[in-house]
């Protein structure tokens, strides 16, 4: 059964090509009957002829790695195109340090921290770079003593774990004298005698309890006698 001429005109009512037309088998029949256009479009309302889906690119590929890169990933040398100000404009940079620090100088202008002269001075300063950004800004005015430092609330938990920490710290650097006396045990030596104090005068010696024996009982009758 040739349809070859029903696939040319079905192709030109989808406007696709030969390749994406395809068929019902079941309704082979009734393709080969169609002779007009006309025919054609009912069979392809009815079903009977259809065009294959195009094949696409897939976007998935692309969503990965674009994923990655907002994670911080693929950003070697190998992935680098264009010199540092051309992937990162140097005048969008400066716009990025410079605006929080600005606002940071209106606050403390605003609200009687500084005076107008102050902030004048400082704001010359950080138009030449002086302070990275809005952090060291703010350490800076700590150390000139424009600024108090605010203490942070702490809370017990915090507290314990900072204790638990300092006491971790100390074992490890500075081990304690009962540890010092027990490594020197175990290697052989005997411990340092703990030194008396000025003026302390010495025990009495303990009277002999030993019995004496018969040959000393017997001199000292002979001495007695004598």
């Amino acid at each position: 059964m040739d349809i070859s001429n029903q696939k040319r005109m079905a192709a030109q009512v989808l406007d696709c090509g030969l390749n994406r037309v395809r068929m019902n088998p079941n309704r082979l029949e009734d393709i080969s009957e169609a002779v007009t256009r006309k025919d054609i479009r009912k069979l392809v309302a009815s079903g009977a002829i259809f065009a294959r889906k195009r094949t696409g690119q897939s976007h998935a590929r692309g969503l990965l790695r674009a994923a990655q890169k907002k994670k911080g990933r693929r950003r070697g040398p190998a992935h680098r195109r264009g010199g540092t100000n051309a992937r990162f404009n140097t005048k969008l940079r400066w716009m990025m340090s410079i605006r929080p620090i600005r606002v940071r100088l209106r606050e403390l202008r605003d609200g009687g921290t500084i005076d107008r002269t102050t902030y004048r001075k400082l704001y010359l300063q950080a138009k030449g770079g002086m302070f990275h950004n809005r952090s060291h800004l703010d350490t800076q005015l700590r150390l000139r003593g424009i600024i108090k430092t605010e203490a942070k609330p702490t809370t017990k938990r915090a507290e314990e774990r900072r204790r638990r920490r300092r006491e971790i710290a100390r074992s490890v650097i500075m081990p304690s004298k009962l540890q010092k006396g027990d490594r020197k045990l175990r290697k052989g030596r005997k411990p340092k005698k703990a030194k008396k104090a000025p003026g302390q005068k010495k025990p009495a010696p303990a009277p002999d309890t030993v019995p004496a024996t018969t040959g000393e009982a017997a001199g000292e009758a002979g001495r007695k006698e004598a």
